[in-house]
């Protein structure tokens, strides 16, 4: 009986989900900064509340 071979996985999945992570985490502050100056424009005072 031979050696078995360690197989050694052919992607980094923990940089493609730290990478996807990163993308949600920009898209939530630009969604919360856009959300700031439309209610700033619009005259409401700004109550809003991010939640992660």
């Amino acid at each position: 009986m031979g050696k078995q071979l360690q197989q050694t996985p052919n992607r980094n999945t923990a940089f493609a989900i730290h990478f996807i992570i990163k993308g949600a985490e920009k898209r939530r502050s630009m969604a919360y900064s856009k959300a700031k100056v439309l209610q700033r424009e619009l005259g409401v005072i700004p109550k809003l509340v991010s939640v992660k």
